[in-house]
C-alpha cells in the first residue's frame, strides 16, 4: 500500500515543498541566521521647535513630509517583523543658519526594542525649505466691471471695501514680494441704494501683477470681500417748527418770520428718505417772544439714517416786531376756576403786573381791565388746606391780537367749607 501511494505524483510533489521548506527553514536560522531586509516608507522627523530651529524662528516650509526607504539586518526571526514605526528618521540641522533651501543629511535610528542594525538609508538626504512664517498686513483694493448707472437724483459716495485691509500669512521671503490685495466685482443695470458685491481677492506684487502662490503655503485671513458703494437719494427737505402757548382768540398768522435757512438738502437711502416730508426745528413758546428776544436758535437734529449735504448747524427764526410795543398793566380781574368739591379757594394776590406786546395800535387801546388772569385748579392736587403758589395763565377774551409775555403765578389760600 505504502509502495503505492509513493508512486503517486501529486503525493510525491506535496513531500517534496516540504522538505524544501523544511531545508530553507534550517539553513535561514541555523546555517544563515542574519538577514537583511529593506523597511519602506519611513516617515523623516523634522522637528521646527528644536535646537537652531527654534532659535532662529524657523519653519520647515517644504521637504518636511517625506519618507525614505531603511535597509536593516539582523536575525531573520526579528528583521521579518520590523514596521516603519520602528525606525525613526531625522535630518541634521547643524548646517541651517537661516532661512533658504538646505540638504539635509538623515540619520536613522531604532526606536524600538527589537534587535536590528541599520545598513543603509534611500535617499540619504533631503531637500528642505526654511523660513519664517510671518504675518503681513496689506491694503485692500477694488476693481469694478461692467456697466452700471446711478440715477440723476440718487448720488455715489466714496467707494470702499469691507474688509479695508488682508492680512496674509507664509513665509517671510515669498511675502516679500506681495504688496497689495485685490477684490475684483462686476456690476450691471441702475442701482437706487448701496450697492453690496462680493468678490474674491487675489494678491498683488509692487507691479499690480497677480501672484501666484501655494495655498498650502501662504493663506489669508479672508478669501473673499465686499465691494460697497453707497448710493443715497437726495432731497430738499422745508424746516418747520410749531408754537405753545397760544393765546386763546389769537390770530397766531398775524405773527410774520423769516428764517435763515428755509430748506436742508438731506441724503439717505430711499426708503428713508421718502419718510420725511420736512425737518422739524422744535417748538415757539409764544410767551418768550418780546422786543429783547426775536430771534429763536434752533439746533438742527436730523432723522436716523439721514445726513445733510449743505449742513446746517442751527437755524435762526426771527420775528418781524417793527411796530411792536411792549407795556405793563396791573390786573386786578383775578378768576380761580375748578376750584374741588369741599374747599373754598380765595386769593392773596390782589394784583398782577402783566406785560403785554403787539402792534402799536392795538396795544395803546387795551386797559387793564380787558385782561383776565385766571388760575386753574384742576391742574394742581389739592389734600389739604393752607396756603399755594400756583401757576396763572392770562386771558385776553376781546381776542386782541397781543399776547402776554413771561409767565405768571399767585398766591391762594385753601380752606375747607
Amino acid at each position: 500500500m505504502s509502495g503505492k501511494l509513493f508512486k503517486d505524483k501529486r503525493v510525491l510533489f506535496v513531500v517534496s515543498l516540504a522538505v524544501s521548506f523544511i531545508l530553507w527553514l534550517v539553513v535561514s536560522l541555523v546555517l544563515r541566521p542574519i538577514g537583511e531586509v529593506v523597511v519602506q516608507g519611513v516617515g523623516v522627523n523634522v522637528n521646527v521647535q528644536s535646537g537652531i530651529l527654534g532659535e532662529l524662528g524657523l519653519s520647515a516650509i517644504e521637504g518636511a513630509e517625506s519618507t525614505v526607504n531603511v535597509t536593516i539586518s539582523g536575525s531573520r526571526s526579528v528583521i521579518g517583523g520590523v514596521s516603519a514605526e520602528d525606525i525613526s528618521i531625522s535630518p541634521s540641522l547643524s548646517g541651517v543658519t537661516g532661512a533658504g533651501v538646505y540638504n539635509l543629511e538623515l540619520k536613522a535610528t531604532n526606536n524600538s526594542s527589537k534587535d536590528f542594525e541599520i545598513v543603509g538609508i534611500y535617499p540619504s538626504t533631503l531637500v528642505v525649505k526654511f523660513d519664517k512664517y510671518i504675518d503681513k498686513t496689506v491694503k485692500l483694493n477694488y476693481a469694478i466691471s461692467g456697466e452700471y448707472n446711478i440715477p440723476d437724483e440718487f448720488i455715489q459716495e466714496e467707494i470702499y471695501t469691507n474688509p479695508s485691509e488682508v492680512i496674509v500669512t507664509g513665509p517671510e521671503k515669498d511675502l516679500e514680494k506681495i504688496k497689495s490685495a485685490l477684490v475684483e466685482v462686476s456690476l450691471f443695470g441702475d442701482y437706487v441704494e448701496t450697492i453690496g458685491a462680493m468678490g474674491n481677492i487675489v494678491l498683488l506684487d509692487e507691479n499690480g501683477t497677480r501672484v501666484d502662490y501655494n495655498p498650502e503655503e501662504i493663506s489669508m485671513n479672508v478669501d473673499m470681500a465686499t465691494v460697497i458703494i453707497p448710493v443715497h437719494k437726495t432731497a430738499s427737505l422745508p424746516v418747520s417748527f410749531d408754537y405753545t402757548n397760544i393765546p386763546e382768540f389769537f390770530d397766531i398768522s398775524k405773527i410774520k418770520y423769516t428764517l435763515s435757512t428755509t430748506e436742508i438738502l438731506v441724503e439717505g437711502e430711499d426708503y428713508n428718505i421718502d419718510k420725511y416730508s420736512d425737518i422739524f426745528l422744535g417748538y415757539v413758546d409764544v410767551r418768550d417772544i418780546t422786543l429783547d428776544n426775536s430771534v429763536m436758535n434752533f439746533d438742527v437734529r436730523l432723522p436716523e439714517g439721514i445726513t445733510a449735504r449743505n449742513y446746517e448747524e442751527t437755524v435762526d427764526i426771527s420775528f418781524d416786531l417793527e411796530g411792536y410795543v411792549e407795556d405793563t398793566f396791573n390786573v386786578t380781574q383775578i378768576n380761580i376756576v375748578n376750584v374741588p368739591a369741599g374747599y373754598k379757594v380765595t386769593s392773596n394776590t390782589s394784583k398782577v403786573a402783566v406785560s403785554l406786546i403787539g402792534p402799536e395800535e392795538v396795544i395803546n387801546n387795551i386797559s387793564a381791565k380787558d385782561i383776565i388772569v385766571q388760575v386753574d385748579m384742576s391742574t394742581r392736587e389739592i389734600r389739604r388746606t393752607g396756603q399755594y403758589r400756583i401757576h396763572a395763565d392770562v386771558f385776553l377774551p376781546g381776542g386782541e391780537n397781543a399776547w402776554a409775555t413771561g409767565t405768571y403765578s399767585i398766591t391762594i389760600s385753601v380752606k375747607e367749607q
